[in-house]
């Protein structure tokens, strides 16, 4: 069963990863509160911010896998 090219398997695997990604934001967010190095900050700060976009992408994928 597809819906617009994609097959219920190929959505549920980009949620999949949304998930993951999700996690991705939220303990980098964590990690750049406790971390002390200024260095360190930047990266998770950077982390997290990839990972947002990641999400955000993956959410159209998702959005035009389901959408009319």
């Amino acid at each position: 069963m597809a819906r617009n090219g994609y097959a219920v398997h190929e959505i549920l695997e980009v949620h999949e990863m949304i998930t993951i990604k999700s996690a991705s934001v939220a303990k980098s967010t964590l990690m750049r509160g406790l971390a002390s190095d200024k260095g360190l900050k930047d990266l998770l700060q950077e982390d997290a911010e990839t990972a947002q976009k990641a999400v955000k992408e993956l959410s159209e994928v998702i959005e035009k896998g389901i959408g009319s």
